[in-house]
């Protein structure tokens, strides 16, 4: 995304350190639309919680699950 607003552009971790590259405003990964400012480093650390997120909790069901081994399914339904 481009940056959207040159007032308040500070990366939203600077206060966890380790700011580097430039601070943009890109589309919150959650879905919800939001333009959030972050630097390239932060970013790239955000798709990577992301994608370990999707991984771990997947969208659809393992070719594994079994909804009758506990009686659990899988939409929550």
């Amino acid at each position: 995304m481009s940056n959207l607003n040159e007032y308040n552009r500070e990366c939203l971790n600077e206060l966890s350190g380790g700011c580097n590259g430039a601070i943009e405003y890109r589309e919150s990964l959650s879905g919800t639309g939001t333009a959030i400012p972050r630097c390239d480093k932060h970013w790239y650390d955000a798709l990577d919680r992301d994608e370990a997120l999707r991984f771990r909790y997947p969208h659809n069901a393992p070719a594994d699950f079994d909804p009758l081994y506990a009686g659990e399914s899988w939409d929550g339904e």
